[in-house]
């Protein structure tokens, strides 16, 4: 309701005195007074009514309308009763700061105009809840026509600027362009929040309030981030209405997804649990047409895990975000304590540029223009997006090199399996690690059981770590540095800035602890091999 019409209801009879020109000024709401200051009752959008009751003197005029102007009313109906008519004061006072005043005459009750306000108001909530119902309505039949939410959010949000956007910064869907570090940064903050709805407070006064659509108790990496321009601290009930429309649309979509993802993980399984068990059947060429990928493709396979033990919702959820967004007809499942993944590929070193937000139409296969050493860079960052929504768990993952057959999809879940368990042996909280990055050693050490691989390490490096903590020898640096010189004793007494005597006798107690001889290319081996389980 505006100022205007208002004044244009003919049995009010009410006369504006001033702010001629501010009649589309809008009524949220009406208050009636007679305290000289009632600026702690108001929240602005007010018509204010006064029978003037609480001037005294005309300097109380003065008083009075920079009060209602701090508070940010839409206008004062004076009433005409106490002095015969509005004091010129008050109505030049009001006109200094800006405030519209209009006389109430004195066979016009205050409730009538209260009434009419109030019937108004009430007229334009039903019609505007129509229309967002009616908008929302349109909203739920479209998506379960499996129209995408990119394409009806900008118009089931109306006036409303906001954004969908996955955990990682990953635009969904959006009422308009957004930047990429804003993103970040509500991605960011949305993982890192005490509690939602939070409002962010960004440069130039702007302001988002971020809420979650679809999360699982506890879990934010589960959810939807959606981000509404501006501070709902100060949205009025109709905008605030409309937004929990929007979020229960939202979370609807996602859960329609989530069911479909369930759908797709039981298909993922029948692939997965015969390669990961090493005994993939004949047939296996039709259980990856069955999850829309073709036979013909190239793979990489991703192994990944949490420290939270035998996958859970977490673990899933997480590998799902990382892989969905490079290829949306991956097939990921869980199989014993580990998540697979079978991601198609461009062969090509490079591969293209290109992503997809939609997976293919049912009954086509697809592949993804990213390439093999994009993917395992684009994994990286994405997994250090998410950290913060780990909640100081680990989450570690192994990819395998491509795949170019059928035939070679067994050898890959190998790889990334023992890409996976070498770096369970790392520190971070996440990690990822390609089996291109892994030297042969390594892969081969990872493919050791983790108490093989101390028993080994304390059988040969423990008594020299005894020894350096009992005499300070340094006899651990020193091994390494000899064989990390190739066993040059000119070299290696230069790095460790000893003589070379010094590094004779080093070198004659290690072998004496030992029992290892260092002119033996198996014996040095051996002690390399103990000194990188030492580095993991």
């Amino acid at each position: 309701m505006r100022l205007n019409d208002l004044l244009g209801q003919a049995d009010l009879k009410l006369t504006m005195l001033s702010g001629h020109s501010q009649g589309g000024r809008v009524i949220q709401q009406f208050f009636t007074t007679d305290l000289l200051d009632p600026s702690r009752y108001l929240s602005g959008g007010e018509v204010v009514l006064t029978g003037l009751m609480w001037r005294r003197t005309p300097k109380d005029s003065e008083v009075f309308a920079t009060a209602v102007a701090r508070a940010g009313v839409s206008a004062v109906g004076a009433g005409a009763a106490a002095f015969g008519g509005v004091p010129v004061d008050v109505v030049e006072a009001c006109s200094r700061h800006d405030v519209p005043v209009f006389e109430v005459p004195v066979e016009v009750s205050f409730t009538a105009i209260s009434d009419a306000i109030g019937a108004a108001l009430r007229a334009e909530k039903a019609n505007g809840l129509a229309a967002i119902v009616h908008r929302h309505r349109g909203l739920i039949a479209a998506l379960t026509e499996d129209a995408h939410l990119a394409d009806l959010l900008p118009s089931a949000a109306a006036d409303i600027s906001c954004w969908v956007l996955s955990p990682t910064g990953r635009l969904v869907a959006g009422t308009s362009p957004i930047a990429d570090d804003l993103r970040a940064r509500l991605a960011r903050t949305f993982l890192t929040a005490p509690q939602l709805p939070h409002v962010l407070g960004v440069a130039r006064n702007r302001r988002y309030t971020l809420f979650a659509a679809g999360a699982h108790p506890g879990r934010r990496l589960g959810a939807w981030l959606f981000a509404c321009s501006g501070d709902a601290t100060t949205w009025n009930s109709d905008r605030r209405q409309a937004v929990d429309g929007l979020l229960t649309l939202l979370t609807l979509e996602r859960a329609h997804l989530d069911r479909q993802l369930r759908v797709e993980r039981r298909l993922a399984a029948l692939l997965l649990e015969p390669l990961v068990s090493g005994t993939a059947p004949a047939e296996i060429a039709a259980r990856l047409k069955a999850c829309r990928l073709d036979p013909d493709a190239t793979f990489v396979v991703l192994t990944a895990g949490t420290t939270a033990g035998p996958p859970d919702e977490l673990a899933l959820t997480v590998v799902e975000e990382l892989v969905r967004p490079l290829a949306p007809a991956a097939a990921i499942a869980a199989v014993g304590a580990e998540v697979h993944a079978v991601i198609p590929v461009d062969p090509r070193p490079d591969g293209d540029a290109a992503t997809h937000e939609a997976g293919p139409a049912d009954g086509d296969t697809a592949t993804t223009g990213v390439g093999p050493p994009d993917i395992v860079e684009r994994i990286r960052q994405s997994t250090r997006a998410l950290t913060p929504g780990l909640r100081g768990e680990r989450f570690v993952t192994g990819l395998s090199a491509p795949a170019h057959q059928v035939a070679a999809l067994g050898r890959a879940v190998e790889e990334a399996r023992h890409a996976y368990w070498y770096a369970l042996t790392g520190d971070d909280q996440v990690e990822v690690v390609s089996s291109g990055e892994l030297s042969s050693h390594a892969l081969l050490l990872a493919s050791v059981p983790v108490e093989a691989r101390r028993a080994f390490h304390r059988r040969l490096l423990h008594p020299l770590t005894e020894y350096d903590r009992s005499h300070d020898a340094r006899l651990v640096h020193t091994l390494d540095m000899f064989l990390h010189c190739d066993g040059s004793w000119t070299r290696t007494a230069k790095a460790l800035h000893v003589h070379v005597n010094t590094l004779r006798y080093r070198i004659q107690r290690i072998e004496q602890l030992t029992g290892r001889k260092l002119h033996r290319f198996d014996d040095r081996v051996d002690l390399y091999l103990a000194l990188e389980l030492q580095r993991h």
